[in-house]
């Protein structure tokens, strides 16, 4: 008992001296910061954040031009090896002062980096395991694609750490080597020890009698030197020019991720969303690091005095208002914007008249084209929902087409909705236009290509440093996520959405496509914008007038506003873009008003596309009463409204605390559905034709998993294309087709 008690006492007193095991239990005492990011990445690859918008996916299955390998995964790895190079250097900046002992090992930075990689190497363990789970069983691959794409990873990381050492193995030095050039000032190290003379550091002095155990070189384990009998000031001399070579290291790396940025859209830099996450991440770790390291505790009363004075020279000058703007749309002079405006625009009945008139020639276009003498009216709503919702509104359209033989079409006289949803419905519209062969799965394929790696390099560099001028459609325009995010769709699409507004007027008029109504939410003061390439002035006050209520001009007209000739030059994917700005995924649309309005997302008001339904058929009900057999509502939304065998979530201590802040967020989209069933039964009660809604859902339970984002991986795609076998959806298609016959 007495010897295994004297081994039990020497194993504990080994881990209590194991320089690894001591730095990691420091890191969550002294470095919380720094270990929080390690702390989100592997909530992100374990989904346990962001699951809901699928970015462990991007992670565990990575694209680089279209493509799953070992290169996309080496990429990622790269990535973890700045991430994790940065997290070194921050953690030297608040932990080596602890440790005396570090300042007479050979190549400090590089042995405390050794002995600091436990909680790096257990991150990417996790990643690992779960990269391994989820291509196996997920993506299907087989065993060797699994060790390619591991072995890729570990290259890149390997990459990065050992470029690293190749800068620190020349330039770290110890107090030996500092001593023996101590009278030399042409050493560098002499330059940088004046460069902090005078600056004091605390030192732990109580540390300087403890000896550790820890990784040296070839890995041994070796006991530190004790250095109670150097002098202070020749320990705090290694630090200081390890801190400066570390601060120079990080100023390199962001300056190479700002050039980096210089050449965004480039066809080589589309690289993975996963590896643009890790950057960002990088980026602003190491630009903390660089101002602790300068300023100390100084560094929090700073920054809230820069961001104090930069939000004050936002408000009073032009410096620091970055704006996006909609391509095409003309910034040269500048609009009034305000309830006074508004007022007018409202009253502006001869406006009104001339273009329900004009729309009312438009329905009479389309009721031709049908060949019935009182057709069936059909009106698409599409839900929100980035790629997803663009790849099933476009398999539930081209589906109904094929399955009609085409006929479908000539029923449809409005889409309208939010987000991807109508990305998708407009690239239906436009393959329809060219006669394309929607048999084609190339189209399918198109449709749900990558939008996120571009977009998420361009925030992690141009939009965060350095947002250069880039000239696009006879305009020069700043280069951020936005215009990434609309020359990657464009790309994708063959270029048929990169074109003008106005160049759909006459084939809507003439009723050969349906129109399309965009609403997205002007976030000035929650109204909404209707953008067409028709006038709708005349849809801004229709339902005030069909309920009797006092008008509160919650619609803009978007040419009424501006004036046909302002609008008619903007560019249509400006206007799928501005439909589908999720918050912070891209960046809010500037419009030349005064003051100045931004818009954003239609899904902050409507994510389905009811209310501007709703608005459309009060508009124009006399027309619709006499000359169709009544309307067919076709919601196709990315998650039914009640899903199967959902369960009611009992809240938690914490929950109900969070809950009065949190629940209105996390029940946005049902009190959505709740206004829109109770406005839809209302409408029905005051027409007098037949108003059937039918709605065709992706997701049915909550166990039906598919991110929420601009990327899709192939399992996801093969999801969505099942999605229409389902029996309930099929049953409804048939059903819809025999509606038509």
């Amino acid at each position: 008992m007495s010897r295994l008690l004297t081994f039990l006492r020497q194993v504990f007193g080994f881990l209590n001296r194991f320089f690894p095991l001591t730095l990691f239990i420091y890191q969550f005492k002294h470095n919380l910061i720094g270990v929080m990011y390690w702390v989100l990445l592997a909530a992100i690859i374990t989904d346990r954040f962001g699951a809901g918008f699928g970015l462990s996916f991007l992670f565990l299955s990575p694209e680089y031009e279209g493509h799953v390998g070992w290169f996309s995964f080496a990429l990622v790895g790269f990535s973890f090896g700045g991430f994790s190079m940065a997290f070194h250097s921050y953690s030297y900046q608040r932990l080596a002062p602890f440790f005396p002992f570090l300042a007479l090992t050979h190549k400090p930075f590089v042995r405390f980096s050794i002995n600091n990689a436990s909680l790096p190497v257990l991150v990417v363990l996790v990643y690992l395991m779960e990269m391994w789970q989820f291509q196996r069983f997920q993506e299907l691959h087989s065993v060797t694609d699994c060790l390619f794409f591991a072995f890729g990873f570990i290259a890149g990381l390997s990459l990065f750490i050992g470029l690293s050492l190749l800068y620190f193995f020349p330039i770290n030095k110890n107090a030996f080597d500092l001593g023996r050039v101590q009278s030399n000032e042409s050493d560098p190290s002499f330059r940088w020890r004046r460069f902090v003379k005078g600056r004091k550091l605390h030192w732990d002095l109580q540390q300087r009698t403890i000896e550790y155990w820890y990784i040296g070189s070839r890995f041994a384990i070796v006991k530190s030197r004790p250095t109670k009998h150097y002098r202070a000031g020749v320990l705090q001399s290694v630090f200081e020019q390890n801190r400066i070579s570390t601060t120079l290291f990080e100023i390199a790396s962001i300056s190479s991720f700002v050039l980096l940025g210089v050449f965004g859209g480039m066809a080589v830099l589309d690289v993975p969303a996963a590896m643009s996450i890790v950057l960002l991440l990088t980026i602003v770790l190491m630009l903390w690091s660089m101002l602790y390291s300068w300023m100390r505790f100084w560094t929090y009363p700073l920054l809230m005095l820069v961001f104090v004075l930069i939000n004050m020279l936002s408000e009073q000058t032009s410096a620091f208002q970055f704006e996006t703007k909609a391509y095409g749309l003309s910034y040269a002079e500048i609009k009034p914007y305000s309830v006074e405006v508004l007022k007018n625009l409202y009253a502006d009945t001869s406006e009104h008249e001339k273009d329900f008139a004009r729309y009312i020639k438009l329905l009479e276009n389309w009721k031709e084209q049908t060949g019935e003498e009182k057709p069936k009216l059909i009106v698409i709503n599409t839900s929100g929902g980035g790629l997803r919702s663009a790849a099933w509104v476009y398999e539930v359209l081209q589906t109904l087409d094929l399955k009609t033989k085409g006929e479908s079409a000539k029923h449809i006289a409005l889409m309208t909705g939010a987000s991807g949803g109508m990305v998708g419905a407009a690239y239906y519209r436009s393959l329809k236009l060219y006669r394309k062969d929607l048999n084609d799965s190339k189209y399918y394929n198109q449709i749900t290509s990558d939008l996120l790696n571009k977009l998420s390099f361009a925030a992690s560099t141009n939009d965060l440093f350095f947002r250069y001028q880039s000239r696009l459609h006879g305009g020069v325009y700043a280069y951020d996520r936005a215009m990434a995010f609309e020359k990657d769709l464009a790309e994708n699409t063959g270029g048929i959405l990169d074109v003008p507004l106005a160049m759909f007027e006459k084939s809507e008029f003439e009723g050969r496509i349906p129109v399309m109504i965009f609403s997205p939410s002007i976030v000035n003061d929650g109204r909404s914008l209707l953008i067409s390439s028709q006038p709708l002035s005349f849809m801004e006050q229709a339902s005030s007038d069909f309920f009797e209520n006092q008008a509160t001009y919650q619609w803009v007209d978007l040419q009424h506003l501006f004036g046909e000739e302002c609008v008619n030059n903007m560019r249509f994917s400006s206007v799928l873009r501005m439909n589908a700005t999720f918050p912070y995924v891209l960046p809010m649309t500037t419009l030349p008003t005064s003051p100045k309005i931004y818009v954003m997302d239609a899904g902050l008001r409507d994510n389905f596309g009811g209310r501007s339904s709703i608005q459309w058929l009060i508009a124009l009900n006399d027309w619709i009463e006499k000359n169709t057999s009544g309307v067919i509502v076709l919601q196709i939304r990315d998650t039914k409204r009640v899903m199967e065998n959902e369960r009611t979530r009992s809240l938690s201590f914490l929950d109900r605390f969070t809950a009065p802040a949190s629940a209105p967020i996390a029940n946005f989209p049902m009190t959505q559905d709740f206004d829109q069933e109770q406005l839809w039964e209302l409408v029905r009660g005051k027409v007098a034709y037949p108003i059937e809604i039918l709605d065709f859902n992706l997701r049915s339970e909550p166990s039906d998993r598919i991110s929420l984002s601009w990327h899709l991986t192939r399992k996801e795609r093969e999801f969505v294309r099942n999605a229409m076998k389902r029996r309930v959806n099929s049953q409804k298609m048939a059903y819809l087709c025999k509606r038509l016959r």
